[in-house]
């Protein structure tokens, strides 16, 4: 675990998981060799990850913790990461079982598709609520989208003189964000 510390240790600022990954594979050529050779690239992120939680669960005694993401791996003071300790880690309970790491390539592709999905669903949200004009309401209801969509649907439905493109569009984030909300 040491090494892993050194490393992240010499960037105040954090580093990049590929940094992090580049730098074992200069400094440290057999951090992996458990994983035999020519590892996948899925084995390396998985095992990398499962000792960076392990490592921030061994840094709880020193005062300190770890913010692990693939964009950013940092070692943080408690005191700067307070607000952070109160929120669990989704994916630490994934890291920290050593049976993930032997996941076959379909399941390994099922999760990735599931995550795809899940990220392209988040970003047609943002959209429909946009179209919709709701983007300044803190706690989006069902109700809230009926009643806008409703109010939208009055003034710009084609019998009533309104764009059909434009109509079409509402429809479309209303039927979108009545799936997601339910």
């Amino acid at each position: 675990m040491s090494v892993l510390l050194d490393a992240i240790s010499k960037h105040q600022n954090g580093l990049s998981e590929f940094q992090l990954l580049e730098y074992l594979n200069k400094n440290q050529p057999d951090f992996f060799e458990q994983l035999g050779e020519r590892p996948s690239l899925y084995k390396k992120h998985f095992l990398l990850f499962h000792r960076l939680y392990k490592l921030k669960a061994e840094l709880l005694c020193d005062n300190q913790t770890l913010q692990i993401s693939a964009m950013q791996i940092k070692l943080m003071h408690l005191s700067s990461a307070a607000q952070d300790i109160g929120e669990l880690d989704p994916l630490q309970e994934f890291y920290l079982d050593r049976k993930n790491l032997a996941l076959s390539t379909q399941e390994i592709e099922a999760m990735q598709r599931r995550f795809w999905q899940k990220y392209l669903s988040l970003d047609k949200k943002a959209e429909a609520i946009k179209l919709l004009g709701l983007q300044h309401e803190p706690q989006l209801t069902l109700k809230q989208v009926k009643q806008r969509f409703n109010l939208l649907a009055q003034q710009h439905h084609p019998d009533k003189g309104g764009d059909p493109a434009q109509f079409v569009l509402m429809k479309q984030a209303y039927d979108d964000l009545r799936v997601l909300l339910s």
